[in-house]
């Protein structure tokens, strides 16, 4: 399983648009288990549907199942760093996290209430100055 994103930017606002690839037989494994299962990621500098800008917040991705053909995503913030904090959180979180937890998952473990994947932001400590 991986992810696929595109960074694009207006005047106001960073954006990160996103889909989740299937590799292998991940498709059977997630379908196999009876339930939904989301991934939620910590953000900050996040701007939701309706414009407004929150400091901190999550961001649900929706791993199995997902509206559509295509597992697609989209996200704004006010800030590139936030942006590509999230970008690698996503990147990471999606290639480990969720693999790593799908293989160790049995098949129809999960309820109608399925399962969620929390991933905090970790800001990644500043540099030293030289």
């Amino acid at each position: 399983m991986r992810v696929d994103v595109m960074p694009t930017h207006d005047v106001h606002s960073f954006y990160l648009r996103w889909e989740v690839l299937f590799e292998g037989k991940e498709k059977a494994l997630l379908a196999a288990l009876g339930g939904p299962v989301v991934l939620e990621l910590g953000v900050s500098n996040f701007i939701d549907l309706s414009g407004v800008k929150h400091e901190t917040s999550t961001i649900k991705v929706p791993i199995w199942p997902h509206a559509g053909q295509r597992n697609l995503g989209q996200s704004r913030f006010s800030d590139v760093d936030s942006r590509r904090r999230f970008w690698v959180n996503l990147q990471d979180a999606v290639g480990t996290t969720v693999v790593d937890w799908l293989y160790d998952a049995r098949p129809a473990s999960l309820g109608k209430e399925g399962h969620v994947l929390s991933v905090p932001e970790g800001v990644t400590p500043a540099t030293p100055a030289p």
